[in-house]
């Protein structure tokens, strides 16, 4: 009987632990920022793994004029929407970021909600050698 006792005693103080207790915040998970360096005609990375509410930083390196223009055609047309509003500030098209000239200049955009999936990017001064991805996940 001692050792059950035992036993109940410890699961009960390792699940106190582990489990908030009633009226405690539980803390969110801070978002990330995630670096894409637009260099020597490349994304590097390629892919670029991010959840809602990150911040991903394309940033302008070699090799420039560089943007960051997605896919319309491999994206369904609200998920399209959704990124367009994500796009703030100027752009050249409904889902192209401006032109990055400078080295080191750079241009931000914060992962929205959207459902979990892979939506192709692509520079358009260097589409056919310059290809990325931003792959939406959750936390």
């Amino acid at each position: 009987m001692r050792a059950e006792l035992t036993v109940v005693v410890i699961v009960a103080s390792v699940a106190s632990v582990a489990l908030p207790t009633l009226g405690e915040a539980v803390k969110p998970t801070s978002a990330a920022t995630h670096l894409v360096r637009l260099e020597s005609n490349r994304f590097q990375p390629a892919v670029t793994r991010a959840v809602a509410g990150d911040t991903v930083r394309f940033v302008n390196g070699q090799g420039g004029p560089h943007n960051v223009e997605f896919i319309a055609d491999s994206i369904a047309e609200a998920q399209r929407k959704t990124i367009a509003g994500a796009m703030t500030g100027a752009k050249i098209g409904r889902l192209s970021s401006p032109l990055l000239i400078l080295t080191e200049e750079e241009y931000r955009i914060v992962v929205p909600a959207m459902p979990e999936g892979r939506y192709a990017f692509l520079c358009s001064p260097h589409a056919a050698s310059m290809q990325g991805a931003l792959v939406v996940g959750r936390r």
